[in-house]
């Protein structure tokens, strides 16, 4: 069931919105690879997260999706799980055949299990907020000044205090706009210097990833 508000629709993912997300994301974040290997980086990529999502928005306009955003719940099923991850695995054997690719997928990717162990150092504290994690944000620079950033977290906030949920808490870096989650009233957990090396950066630059999270 989508949701209109304004000239924007608010509905759960759905099967034609992958690839416009995949663009969103290489656009987003792989802007330095360009064409296919930055798609197909990416597509590895948004194949990981649905492999954990059990809830979801996309915001579209005019049939074009314009933002989304993926939810993990601890307590919540993939029944998909397993064709998100074929899906992924078979990005990654065709990424393999380029070089270009394959950096942008190892570096990509390279980034995410960074982001996975500072999550589960996170998880470990055993915070109530570790119930749930948002998995993506993403809004397209279309869409910048209508408030979508803002519109999409609180539709999170809102389905998990429908389920009684404690919080949630997410992972972001200095490739994103840290300073929205500030904004938004959510708390800095831990910081720490990314060991991954990207393109335009010095090695040993000090890029972080953090984890962010909300107590509802």
């Amino acid at each position: 069931m989508s949701e209109n508000v304004g000239e924007l629709a608010l509905r759960p993912f759905e099967e034609r919105d992958f690839y416009p997300l995949v663009s969103l994301i290489a656009q987003t974040w792989l802007a330095d690879f360009p064409g296919e290997p930055g798609e197909l980086a990416a597509t590895v990529e948004l194949c990981d997260y649905l492999s954990h999502t059990t809830w979801s928005l996309v915001a579209e306009r005019d049939g074009a999706p314009l933002g989304a955003v993926l939810l993990a719940e601890k307590d919540g099923v993939v029944a998909d799980a397993d064709e998100w991850r074929d899906r992924g695995s078979v990005a990654e054997r065709e990424a393999a055949r380029s070089p270009e690719a394959t950096l942008a997928m190892d570096l990509e990717m390279a980034g995410v299990v960074e982001g996975a162990g500072l999550a589960l150092d996170y998880e470990k504290a055993g915070a109530p907020e570790a119930a749930a994690a948002l998995k993506l944000l993403i809004v397209s620079p279309e869409a910048r000044g209508l408030g979508l950033g803002r519109r999409l977290l609180d539709r999170v906030r809102a389905h998990l205090r429908e389920r009684g949920a404690a919080g949630y808490y997410l992972l972001t870096d200095d490739n994103c706009d840290v300073s929205f989650y500030d904004h938004m009233g959510l708390t800095q957990e831990l910081r720490r210097r990314s060991e991954v090396t990207w393109p335009g950066e010095e090695p040993g630059a000090d890029f972080g990833i953090y984890v962010y999270s909300e107590r509802l």
